[in-house]
């Protein structure tokens, strides 16, 4: 390779690839609001656990729920036509991203559940998987990644980032008691981790200076990634990543990683006005179990290549100094635990029966997540045309800046099974490619009188 040209050393990123691409491709958020629109379906218990059928028995059957939302660029603004396949473009990708992005997911599998009435009183249990997964990152990261440093000589280049996965096991059991006009409803949830990974909250940063003179890298470190069945390390060049949704074996369901959380709700029918409230998931999942603390804190500098000979002729090549960023960028591991706390979710709601058919709702939904407050205001109707069909429709705000979130919920009673579906985008279910959020959820339900 002739190179008369002095060009900066170009520090090897490839270990945060397989990271990028992961999440890219994987996640698949949170402000679950339709759902809470249709009292009349059982899993609208998750949202509030005075929400209650009047029934003898009810029997949740297997169902599923996913969403997304993220920054930055849509699918359409990622691919491009090449040789007549679709490839993704990694500069095209770059050049739509924020200085700032992020991506939020949701996976449930809610399997079964049992509800039995007793007078006034309701008791309930459920198995649920969970999947939550979380990335912000700098538009810089992905640019130094793909694209080199050349393009920030003489700047310090913010690489820090935030992750967090967790996947778990959560076990629910409940109750409600009608009191008059008013049920109240709490829920107790065993969680029991079967992978997960964190950024420490308090260290998180990294960045990256280039030398315009003599192109000496530094690179500043102040980073602790915690993994617990999740992430192995080798070394430089060599990161493992296990964290499959299909990892559901019977030995993970009981585990050391555990926690525990809480629901409480409300609600009082007050003729044909209802209102309701509920705070859910106030708890945290501790992992101890095959954790591994990966630390670096330290500043690392190389001093680049000598190109003199490059200059009369000679080749160059960059095996030295990958070896050399092997040799300096050393990564402390311990094993010492670490928590996940649950996102903390609030639902008010008022409901206003206009007739048999005909109803209409409005919700303030607020969420803390990673210390963080979210918020979203929605307005429902719903209409009931027969006993056995209801259908609806949503309209939602949601923080920040997101007004075009039409939804539709459907529900279909064939003897005594219920089967329902809702979402809170319905155009990203017609145009996915452009869309920047995603949630749907269907399920089904048995009655017994």
């Amino acid at each position: 390779m002739q190179n008369t040209d002095r060009q900066p050393v170009i520090p090897h990123t490839s270990y945060l690839i397989p990271l990028l691409l992961f999440f890219a491709s994987q996640m698949s958020a949170q402000q679950e609001l339709g759902l809470h629109f249709m009292p009349h379906v059982w899993q609208s218990n998750s949202t509030n656990p005075a929400f209650v059928q009047d029934k003898k028995l009810t029997i949740g059957l297997l169902g599923i729920y996913s969403a997304i939302a993220f920054d930055g660029p849509t699918y359409n603004q990622t691919v491009s036509k090449e040789n007549g396949k679709t490839v993704v473009d990694i500069d095209k990708l770059i050049s739509h991203l924020e200085p700032q992005n992020s991506i939020r997911n949701e996976l449930g599998i809610p399997s079964l559940s049992f509800s039995y009435k007793l007078n006034n009183l309701h008791l309930s249990i459920g198995h649920t998987v969970k999947y939550t997964s979380f990335l912000k990152y700098p538009k810089t990261l992905p640019q130094v990644v793909w694209q080199g440093n050349a393009q920030f000589i003489g700047e310090t280049v913010e690489l820090g980032h935030e992750l967090e996965l967790a996947g778990y096991h959560e076990l629910m059991t409940g109750a409600a008691y009608e009191v008059g006009p008013v049920t109240f409803g709490a829920n107790i949830k065993f969680l029991s981790g079967i992978a997960g990974a964190a950024t420490d909250k308090n260290h998180h940063s990294a960045s990256l200076y280039t030398d315009p003179d003599v192109y000496q890298i530094t690179l500043n470190g102040d980073y602790i990634l915690h993994s617990a069945n999740t992430i192995d390390y080798q070394e430089f060049e060599d990161v493992n990543i296990d964290f499959k949704y299909a990892k559901l074996t019977a030995k993970k369901f009981f585990s050391r990683n555990s926690g525990m959380a809480l629901d409480f709700g409300l609600r009082a029918e007050l003729g044909k006005l209802e209102i309701a409230a509920s705070v859910l998931d106030l708890g945290k999942i501790t992992w101890d179990d095959n954790v591994t603390n990966y630390e670096a804190n330290q500043t690392y500098q190389y001093d680049g290549l000598d190109f003199s000979g490059a200059l009369t002729g000679d080749s160059v090549t960059f095996g030295d100094a990958l070896d050399t960023l092997k040799a300096i960028f050393k990564v402390k591991e311990t094993s010492g635990s670490y928590t996940t706390t649950l996102t903390r979710k609030i639902y008010l709601s008022a409901r206003y029966k206009l007739n048999e058919k005909w109803a209409v709702s409005g919700l303030y939904y607020n969420e803390n997540y990673r210390d963080k407050p979210y918020s979203s205001i929605a307005v429902g109707v719903n209409f009931s045309p027969i006993e056995q069909v209801n259908v609806g429709a949503t309209y939602a705000f949601k923080q920040p800046d997101s007004y075009n979130n039409i939804g539709l919920n459907l529900t279909f009673k064939l003897g005594p099974v219920q089967i329902f579906g809702v979402t809170d985008n319905f155009f990203s279910l017609i145009n996915p490619g452009d869309s920047h959020s995603f949630s749907a959820r269907a399920g089904a339900a048995i009655f017994i009188k």
